[in-house]
């Protein structure tokens, strides 16, 4: 058996990214990976490997990875397997003790590599890695929060989950104050779009959950791992930029709507006894959205929360 101390010398590490129809975006992801990945192996004397896992894509991914990037093995899907299966297939091909799970509008920074895996080296309580994501302007994207509660999802959905004066009774599902993204913390959850693990935590885990296709996913997998003894850490000095929206042409509706289905899975799964009064006040906190924003004139995103009613 390998010891913990030998384990962390061996920071030999595998990159995953998930492709569907986001040829030119996945082309320059894979052109920043590069150099990061360069840049890692010779400060760490590591080995960095690259799987592509292509969702039936149809815009000539498949072709265009093959001839423009030898150095990244391909997986090329005939059907869209969505992120949770397409992500294990590859992590069940995984051999190196660590795994980093990156969106393909994810560009990362030079030493974004480097710094997520000595920050393991000298964190051995640290499992699970989230970076702070930046949107393509500079801006900070919230990609971390506490695991869901019955609390903090009542508060979520009535849109009251940052007040500051609810900050000494609820720990928000999304939280929003700038702060809590300014240090290297202990986290609920980080977003999937730079998900950096252990092997043995996929191991013991068995991964994203299949019956999730896109949205809330990491969240349901970061409960597992926090019930499986493991932990999660948000790190800001592992930056990377996340063209947020990308991968789906940049209409967000359709990711709240998930959201909203991922949390009803979510609550059967992990709280079923709370399941009838948490649909009910979910159903509530989304007739007051709808109301609000139909008020405002906001009418498209006020159908986005009547559709929300039909999902819950």
């Amino acid at each position: 058996m390998t010891t913990e101390g030998t384990y962390m010398q061996n920071l030999d590490l595998s990159v995953v990214i998930l492709s569907f129809n986001t040829k030119d975006i996945t082309g320059r992801c894979l052109d920043r990976l590069k150099i990061s990945k360069e840049y890692c192996e010779k400060r760490l004397k590591n080995k960095i490997s690259v799987i592509v896992v292509d969702n039936s894509s149809s815009d000539g991914s498949v072709g265009f990875i093959k001839s423009g990037y030898p150095w990244v093995k391909l997986v090329a899907s005939k059907e869209n397997l969505g992120f949770s299966k397409g992500n294990n297939l590859a992590m069940k091909q995984v051999k190196t003790p660590f795994i980093l799970l990156l969106n393909s509008d994810v560009y990362v920074e030079e030493e974004s590599l480097y710094k997520a895996l000595a920050y393991f080296r000298v964190n051995l309580n640290c499992d699970v890695l989230g970076g702070r994501l930046n949107y393509a302007t500079g801006g900070l994207q919230p990609s971390c929060g506490n695991l869901p509660d019955p609390l903090n999802i009542v508060f979520w959905i009535l849109g009251l989950g940052n007040l500051p004066i609810l900050k000494d009774l609820i720990t928000p599902f999304h939280p929003k104050n700038r702060g809590y993204f300014s240090k290297a913390h202990r986290v609920g959850w980080v977003m999937g779009a730079f998900f950096m693990l252990k092997r043995k935590v996929f191991e013991k885990t068995g991964g994203f959950d299949e019956n999730l296709f896109m949205h809330m996913e990491e969240v349901e997998w970061c409960k597992r791992i926090r019930d499986g003894g493991f932990k999660t850490w948000y790190v800001p000095a592992v930056s990377v930029v996340h063209l947020h929206g990308a991968s789906t042409n940049f209409d967000l509706s359709p990711s709240f709507l998930n959201e909203l289905k991922g949390m009803r899975y979510f609550i059967l799964k992990h709280m079923n006894l709370l399941y009838l009064p948490l649909k009910l006040t979910l159903s509530f906190g989304l007739i007051l959205r709808v109301i609000a924003f139909s008020l405002l004139g906001k009418t498209k995103r006020a159908r986005v929360y009547l559709e929300g009613l039909k999902v819950i």
